[in-house]
C-alpha cells in the first residue's frame, strides 16, 4: 500500500483528478492511507464526497478505512447526504472483501448502527442505516 499520493488537500483540484485516475485504472486500493486522510479532512466537503463515491472500488479495505467511513456514518454533525454516501460505501466495501468484514470490525459497525437506530432520524436516513445493518453486519455478531 502506498503511503499517500494526494499531497496538499487545500489544493483540491489535482486531488480530485488523482482520485479519478486511481479509480479508473484500478489502483485506488493501494492508496488507503490517503483516502483515510481525505475522509478525515473537514476542510472540503467535495473531496470527502468524491472519496466516498470512489472507495467502492477498493478491494480488501483496511480496518482503518472501514472505521473512518463508519465514523462518518455516525457523525451527527455531518450532513445526511455525506452520511448516506458513507453507508453506501460500507455496503459496497463489505461486498469487496472475501467473507465480509472481520467479526471485530462488524461489532464496531454494529455499535454505530445501534446508536443510530436508538434516535429518530428522517426516513431517508433510517433507510440508509437499515441498508447497512442488513447488508454489512454478519449474523454471528448477533449470536455473540
Amino acid at each position: 500500500m502506498e503511503k499517500d499520493p494526494f499531497g496538499n488537500l487545500t489544493d483540491w483540484g489535482p486531488v480530485l483528478d488523482l482520485l479519478d485516475e486511481l479509480s479508473e485504472n484500478g489502483t485506488i486500493s493501494k492508496c488507503q492511507p490517503g483516502l483515510i486522510r481525505i475522509l478525515r479532512y473537514k476542510g472540503n466537503w467535495r473531496l470527502r464526497e468524491e472519496a466516498l463515491k470512489r472507495v467502492n472500488k477498493v478491494e480488501n479495505p483496511c480496518d482503518g478505512l472501514v472505521l473512518q467511513i463508519s465514523n462518518l456514518l455516525a457523525d451527527d454533525n455531518l450532513y445526511y447526504d455525506a452520511r448516506i454516501l458513507a453507508g453506501n460505501a460500507l455496503v459496497q466495501l463489505s461486498k469487496n472483501t472475501e467473507n465480509g468484514f472481520p467479526i471485530e470490525l462488524n461489532k464496531e459497525i454494529q455499535k454505530v448502527i445501534i446508536k443510530l437506530q436508538s434516535t429518530p432520524h428522517p426516513p431517508f436516513f433510517e433507510y440508509a442505516v437499515e441498508k447497512v445493518h442488513s447488508n454489512v453486519i454478519k449474523q454471528e455478531v448477533f449470536e455473540n
